[in-house]
């Protein structure tokens, strides 16, 4: 009994990572900083804060929202779920410090044979080293699967960009069928620089 609920717990968790595939990003390039991103509307509620409210910092949701708007216009999200509070520290595609976020916006596909993700947020002063470099884990959790089946969302995986732009991190994956990683890069310049 203790065998099965053990080996059930385990495909449940390889079922969840593989399902949040696409949530990395390069370190390579980062953007120059930028004024506010263009006004795109976006869903009004998906831009949160931390439930404990410690931030000192003022959230920019209305930036994030726009950023984010932007990428998705370009690497559209199939079957979009936005991320919540609970999956800033807790989804296998980010595993964040939740204390470092002031303010977040973003979606991941809830398609299983996907991996598009977009995500921004606004991290408190300081932290956004170390927010890029447990992204960069998750990125690396991400690339890192074997099996032969998810070669595409691998290697979109492996392609992905984290970067940032003073207070504001970014991890954009391509979707499977989405557009070449020089116009997600386009788009997420454009949107920085805005």
């Amino acid at each position: 009994m203790k065998k099965t609920l053990a080996l059930l717990l385990c495909a449940a968790l390889a079922a969840a990572l593989l399902a949040a595939c696409g949530s990395e990003a390069d370190t390579g390039s980062t953007p120059a900083a930028g004024t506010p991103a263009a006004s795109t509307p976006a869903a009004p509620d998906a831009a949160s804060t931390p439930a404990d409210g410690a931030a000192a910092d003022t959230a920019d949701t209305a930036r994030l929202d726009a950023i984010v708007a932007a990428i998705e216009a370009v690497n559209t999200i199939p079957n979009p779920r936005a991320y919540a509070d609970f999956d800033v520290a807790n989804d296998p595609s980010l595993t964040l410090t939740a204390d470092n976020i002031v303010a977040f916006k973003g979606d991941v596909t809830n398609n299983g044979d996907d991996c598009a993700l977009v995500f921004a947020a606004q991290v408190k002063d300081g932290t956004a080293d170390a927010v890029m470099a447990e992204l960069q884990a998750a990125k690396e959790r991400m690339s890192s699967n074997l099996y032969a089946e998810f070669a595409d969302k691998v290697a979109k995986a492996q392609d992905a960009r984290i970067l940032n732009d003073g207070n504001i991190v970014l991890f954009v994956v391509a979707g499977i069928n989405g557009p070449d990683y020089a116009d997600i890069d386009a788009a997420i310049e454009s949107a920085l620089a805005q």
